[in-house]
């Protein structure tokens, strides 16, 4: 418990009223610092017999670098008291402060800056006296974990796995199904001319749906040296992502963890879930975040990460990852706004 400015104010009159009544007699004086003493004392007790507030705050769901999220805060007491929110390196906050009677609700604009395993709170609450003279500060509410994925870039589709990664010499034409920018390989029997007609400057490529994908399953390995695991863990992100987007079965392999083989939108999250947090908790120097022994040799898909990018080797192609990124916009943050 600790004075205010208004409450050093309201001491500073008590301490020259005295220093002038001992001075020159006036006694007379003692009737303003009287009442001031008074009002410091009552402050003080009514702070100390006001409880401790309570907090919640809302569940945060995992998002992409960039995306934001409302979040709202419930804090339960009485009295008057300025809020505000502490958060962890890697997220940022607007308008998550604010000063109230209690219980109140305020909300405020959460930004996800950093890949990795975040965090909010606690709330820190200064509760002041009716008077604002007196004032203590408290932390309450529990922490909430916010997760952050890695990046997701728009690459070049199935027509590369397929042709590479399951050694199919073409993609089975059967089916229409989207269209994207040209990247160095595709073949020019898949650019769709009136779209590129209409762009004049960007070349498009019809990707076509291939439906012998069901049964078909790839292993993606990833590994970095140090200070390019950000950057490899974005990579495996987008190639995962890409893979089971084609109807892909896909296992990952990281250096503390293996995700099992799986499709669909539950696995496409543990998958992303396994990249957000990948040596985020090391606290430790290290020269090189390796694979066990062997986990590249059956590999479909090898990712690595060092001081000069990130590379993508599948079948008997190495290229580096910015070669074959057609887009830096987001395929899986674009899709759930659409739907």
């Amino acid at each position: 418990m600790e004075l205010t400015r208004r409450g050093y104010a309201v001491l500073g009159i008590v301490v020259l009223a005295e220093v002038l009544a001992l001075t020159y007699g006036a006694r007379a004086l003692n009737a303003i610092a009287a009442p001031a003493v008074v009002a410091l004392l009552a402050s003080a007790v009514q702070l100390r017999r006001t409880e401790i507030p309570t907090a919640e705050r809302d569940y945060v769901p995992a998002a992409f670098p960039g995306d934001t999220r409302e979040v709202t805060v419930e804090v339960e007491g009485s009295g008057v008291a300025e809020i505000e929110e502490t958060v962890s390196e890697g997220l940022s906050v607007e308008d998550a402060t604010a000063e109230a009677t209690l219980p109140t609700t305020f909300t405020y604009t959460l930004t996800c800056a950093e890949r990795g395993r975040r965090e909010l709170g606690p709330l820190e609450v200064r509760m002041r006296d009716i008077l604002g003279l007196v004032e203590t500060t408290y932390e309450i509410g529990s922490t909430t974990r916010v997760l952050v994925y890695p990046p997701v870039y728009q690459v070049a589709g199935r027509d590369v796995i397929l042709r590479h990664v399951l050694e199919r010499s073409e993609v089975e034409r059967q089916e229409f199904d989207t269209l994207r920018e040209y990247v160095p390989g595709d073949p020019l029997r898949d650019v769709h001319w009136k779209s590129t007609a209409k762009a004049q400057d960007d070349i498009y490529v019809a990707e076509f749906a291939d439906n012998r994908v069901d049964d078909d399953r790839i292993v993606v390995a990833a590994t970095a040296d140090a200070g390019s695991v950000d950057e490899m863990a974005a990579a495996a992100a987008s190639v995962v992502v890409m893979a089971l987007d084609a109807g892909l079965a896909v296992e990952l392999r990281l250096p503390e963890q293996t995700v099992p083989m799986g499709r669909g939108g539950e696995h496409r999250q543990r998958l992303l879930e396994a990249l957000a947090v990948t040596n985020t908790d090391f606290t430790s120097p290290f020269k090189s975040y390796v694979l066990p022994d062997g986990a590249t040799e059956d590999a479909d898909v090898v990712i690595r990460g060092d001081a000069d990018g990130v590379s993508v080797a599948f079948g008997s192609d190495d290229r580096a990852f910015e070669d074959i990124t057609v887009s830096r916009e987001n395929p899986v943050a674009r899709r759930e706004v659409e739907s």
